[in-house]
């Protein structure tokens, strides 16, 4: 139990410094430096080091109760900073995840409504493209009966200008309409940001695919996941919460920013770093969800007593979002 204690103590240490300690300190460091630096002067390291022999010259500062006043004050500055950045890291993560605040509902529908057509517009030239192969296959293996169905579908624009046996080749690249599409959402979008719409799409595509409703089924999965899934599916989810928090950091540079222009940088390359590892993190974290029941949905069957011998099919997807909704 001591051995226990002992290194729970470390983690607990090494933790407090890395999430807490050290980001406060560099940014306090960087408000401070700010606005002796200003903007004249932002590089001006020659400055700054007078500026602290000057402090440094000052009797009290050998004092050691100023010295311990002084540290005590300045751990807790950086960590009420971290906290602070933490809290900020919250709601970016809702803005990612497009769980908008009623003040910015009305352009949160807006944006919807943008991605939702840029989607639907994308998904209409895919279906044309898949038309437009299929017709000219069918012209390639000579006169087809199916051929004039298969034009009705692919519309005018499938065909080149020599006639339906000719399809536009830009229109006929299936691969590359299909991700441009998914490059908007994976399924026609509900939420004003990519996050948020490949969240929601996971639930969707399982629900496509197997009838099941995740919302109630997921509590009852991770209950019979492995560790080895649970450590992966926390780990996916910790990084998403990690890249909001650098996301809040890039935010908090702003405000030295007024008086030291190198801090904008730092804001823009922090915020963008963290965006970037937050689409990936969102990603991992709905590819493990789907990857869950996809794996483990006949266990779900299994425990609530639904028969699921071979592959789980939308009937004993069914089944189980019945059994689980509790008529609800």
């Amino acid at each position: 139990m001591t051995t226990f204690l002992a290194t729970l103590g470390g983690k607990l240490a090494d933790t407090w410094v890395s999430l807490l300690v050290l980001p406060g300190l560099l940014y306090l460091a960087v408000v401070s430096a700010a606005p002796v630096l200003g903007h004249r002067h932002a590089l001006d390291h020659g400055l700054l080091t007078a500026r602290i022999d000057t402090l440094a010259d000052d009797p009290a500062a050998h004092a050691p109760g100023t010295v311990i006043v002084f540290g005590v004050l300045l751990l807790v500055a950086a960590a009420g900073v971290s906290r602070l950045a933490a809290a900020l890291g919250a709601g970016v993560e809702r803005l990612w995840l497009g769980d908008w605040p009623a003040a910015l509902r009305p352009a949160a529908r807006a944006l919807t409504r943008r991605r939702a057509s840029r989607w639907a517009a994308a998904d209409a030239a895919h279906r044309r493209a898949v038309a437009a192969t299929a017709l000219r296959f069918a012209a390639e293996s000579r006169e087809d009966p199916a051929l004039e169905p298969a034009l009705d579908v692919a519309g005018p624009d499938a065909a080149g200008s020599e006639g339906p046996g000719h399809p536009d080749p830009a229109a006929a690249d299936t691969v590359g309409l299909n991700e441009a599409r998914n490059r908007i959402a994976l399924t026609r979008p509900a939420r004003p940001t990519w996050m948020g719409d490949r969240l929601l799409a996971a639930d969707a595509r399982v629900h496509r695919t197997y009838r099941i409703d995740l919302t109630s089924a997921w509590p009852r999965l991770w209950l019979l996941l492995p560790d080895t899934a649970h450590a992966e599916v926390r780990a996916a989810r910790s990084a998403l919460t990690a890249a909001a928090r650098r996301a809040a950091w890039g935010l908090l540079y702003l405000l030295p920013a007024l008086w030291w222009w190198p801090a904008a940088l730092i804001a823009v390359v922090t915020w963008g770093g963290a965006w970037r590892q937050g689409r990936v993190a969102v990603h991992e974290f709905a590819e493990l969800v789907e990857s869950a029941v996809d794996l483990h949905g006949r266990d779900l069957a299994t425990a609530l007593g639904i028969p699921c011998e071979e592959q789980l099919t939308a009937t004993t997807g069914l089944a189980i979002t019945r059994t689980l909704r509790k008529g609800t």
